[in-house]
């Protein structure tokens, strides 16, 4: 161990940091710059107990954390949104993986470092051998509409990530009462051995005009009509980057714009699009991060 300077945090899962400065002792012209990197080391904390987490640091999750008198608050070279309530939020997709920097920095000047080291999560993987495909090739003839319905549905997308103020903080619900769960987030099949795109989402099945339900507080940012693959849609702006997506209705009941509460009737289940029975597919996503619903009904935030 250097006895110039050292200094190791071991709190359970926070960031460990180790400084070894002896050389520059040994250089009487580098004492000063040694003073100055020691004056900046003392000013950083590694994961205050000011800070609070809600969610598991792991592939497909959700965090949303609060604390003191935060000024600014980063997840590597990503600013965060801070509502006035000193709470924000971030997530990591379902394929992501390494290490991560938060950087919280307080009002009287303090700042708190977490390194988050992502674990790799498994995921349902479902073979199926000697099995006809549900849906054919998308026509050609298909391709002009799909591509007029992306750009729109991008246009919409664009405007998650503009509130700073938290509408999720009342918390979550789910967004249909009883049903069948059908496909789980993360979950993959493998079809006549092609693998199929990952599951963004969770399918709950259930009657033709169940209501759907608000999973949280936000803003309409579309209301689609009958698109190809998503049929009747909604997209919901819950602020700070963070939207649930409601797929497949056999109506919609809101308006873009629209301000909705937690619990509030949006629509109601249907099969329109490109699905093979009545259920809903609901989906969130931190900006284009795709993370865990069932996981975000688990944390225990409000």
């Amino acid at each position: 161990m250097n006895r110039a300077c050292k200094i190791f945090y071991t709190q359970a899962n926070d960031y460990k940091c180790e400084y070894h400065l002896t050389k520059m002792f040994n250089n009487k012209h580098m004492k000063l710059q040694y003073i100055f990197i020691a004056i900046l080391l003392f000013t950083y904390s590694i994961f205050s107990q000011e800070l609070k987490f809600y969610g598991s640091f792991e592939q497909g999750n959700l965090i949303i954390a609060e604390g003191n008198e935060i000024k600014w608050a980063w997840i590597d070279d990503v600013e965060l949104k801070v509502d006035n309530e000193k709470v924000f939020t971030f997530g990591f997709d379902a394929k992501e993986s390494g290490n991560r920097i938060l950087k919280v920095k307080h009002e009287y000047g303090k700042v708190s470092l977490k390194k988050i080291e992502l674990p790799t999560r498994k995921y349902k993987v479902q073979r199926i051998n000697n099995k006809k495909q549900q849906f054919s090739a998308t026509p050609d003839s298909l391709k002009v509409r799909i591509k007029k319905e992306r750009e729109i549905s991008n246009k919409a997308k664009s405007e998650i990530g503009k509130i700073d103020t938290a509408f999720y903080k009342s918390g979550f619900i789910r967004p249909i009462k009883g049903g069948r769960i059908s496909s789980v987030f993360g979950s993959q099949r493998i079809l006549n051995g092609v693998p199929k795109n990952m599951h963004n989402g969770l399918d709950i099945a259930v009657p033709r005009g169940t209501p759907v339900y608000a999973t949280a507080d936000g803003i309409v940012r579309l209301a689609a009509d009958d698109f190809y693959y998503a049929g009747n849609y909604i997209l919901l702006d819950h602020g700070q980057g963070l939207s649930s997506f409601y797929l497949h209705l056999s109506e919609s009941l809101v308006h873009k714009g629209e301000r909705i509460k937690k619990g509030e009737i949006i629509g109601r289940v249907g099969t329109t699009g490109r699905s093979t029975g009545p259920h809903l597919h609901w989906g969130m996503q931190w900006y284009t991060k795709r993370v865990d619903p069932a996981r975000i009904l688990k944390m225990k935030f409000n």
